[in-house]
């Protein structure tokens, strides 16, 4: 009788000692580094995100043959974002998302990543994201004194609040940028598989909170001393253009960090995030 051995591997990318955990979680491994827009002083360096549930659902559909639907909400449907009313609907120019095949093209912010003290960081749960009622819109004029059409190439995610529209996604300042080099920052040439050296591939985005984003939501609301965030993500998603205004739709996070309360009370405060994500 012939016995049949069964070897079963378990491989999360940059996962490490999978063995002690009971659920296992695939994480990207990243590179954080915050910085005063201003001054350029740092804020935080070192900082590592966590893949949550949907961003792991997106990259298994990128990485195989997989067709099953998503089943995690967007945002979309969680905010009530829709499509604006339009008359020419053409395909967009900088990006070839689409529903079967989006791409990591926007950011988010919120601030339930911390508690009232900075010490308060929470430990980022592999099921979930920045709650809907908790994200923090980069702006939130009022309708009747909107941003301009050139500001709506950046800023996205409109939903019509009362007498104010919140736009609750941005797209990157730059970024993203394919970087593959030996550890010392050389890049790599076509025979780099045969030097035997170190090597390094990641993806850098920059994202940047400007003096103009975030505060106008806390000065319509709780008051500009409570201006602040403390959770960040990257999201992916699809894009159309319609009549020149790019709108995004499926937008679901890939990963998420919280970070301990980064205030904007000082209106003339910007934040840089530069996040790099290794492959």
């Amino acid at each position: 009788m012939t016995k049949n051995k069964r070897l079963v591997l378990f491989d999360g990318v940059g996962q490490d000692n999978i063995n002690d955990r009971i659920a296992i979680n695939s994480n990207l491994k990243t590179d954080i580094l915050i910085r005063d827009l201003e001054t350029g002083n740092i804020i935080a360096k070192s900082l590592h995100n966590k893949v949550v549930l949907p961003g792991a659902g997106f990259i298994a559909r990128a990485l195989f043959d997989v067709t099953t639907a998503e089943v995690t909400p967007s945002y979309n449907t969680a905010l009530g974002i829709t499509a604006p009313s339009g008359t020419t609907t053409e395909v967009p120019d900088f990006t070839n998302a689409t529903e079967e095949h989006p791409k990591v093209l926007l950011f988010c912010v919120g601030t339930n990543g911390c508690g009232t003290e900075g010490s308060q960081v929470f430990t980022v749960d592999y099921n979930s994201w920045i709650t809907p009622d908790s994200l923090v819109p980069f702006r939130y004029p009022l309708i009747s004194n909107d941003i301009n059409d050139d500001l709506k190439q950046s800023y996205v995610g409109r939903v019509e609040d009362g007498e104010y529209a919140a736009y609750y996604f941005k797209r990157f300042t730059s970024g993203p940028t394919l970087v593959q080099q030996y550890i010392d920052g050389t890049p790599i040439e076509g025979n780099v598989l045969e030097t035997g050296m170190e090597v390094e591939t990641y993806i850098e985005t920059v994202l940047t909170i400007t003096r103009d984003d975030c505060r106008e939501f806390f000065v319509a609301t709780t008051g500009i001393d409570e201006a602040r965030f403390n959770s960040i993500s990257l999201c992916y998603a699809y894009c159309t253009m319609i009549d020149g205004i790019p709108y995004f739709d499926g937008i679901r996070p890939l990963t998420r960090l919280n970070i301990p309360n980064e205030y904007l009370i000082d209106v003339t405060k910007g934040v840089e995030i530069i996040y790099h994500t290794y492959m």
